[in-house]
């Protein structure tokens, strides 16, 4: 595994885990507060005119992955805690 690869697998494991027990406690809170940081990320990565350079963009493109992982297990979690047992 090359650096970059590393980089991006260690930014994506540590946001996981530094959301894991709070989605559990409040996923609503985290949904918002990662769909924020999401916005922002989106607005910056377009905003490359000058250009970051490849680590950079491999930092930005991994923090945005795992936010929308992080994303995505809220809005499950959220889903079932709405949705009736049947």
């Amino acid at each position: 595994m090359d650096y970059l690869e590393q980089r991006e697998s260690e930014i994506v494991t540590n946001i996981h885990a530094y959301f894991k027990e709070r989605i559990c406690d409040n996923p609503q809170a985290v949904l918002a507060q990662v769909e924020g940081e999401l916005a922002a990320l989106y607005v910056n990565y377009g905003n490359d005119w000058t250009g970051r350079g490849v680590v950079a963009d491999t930092v930005q493109e991994a923090t945005i992955a795992g936010l929308e992982g992080v994303r995505a297990e809220c809005l499950q979690l959220l889903e079932e805690m709405t949705t009736p047992d049947s």
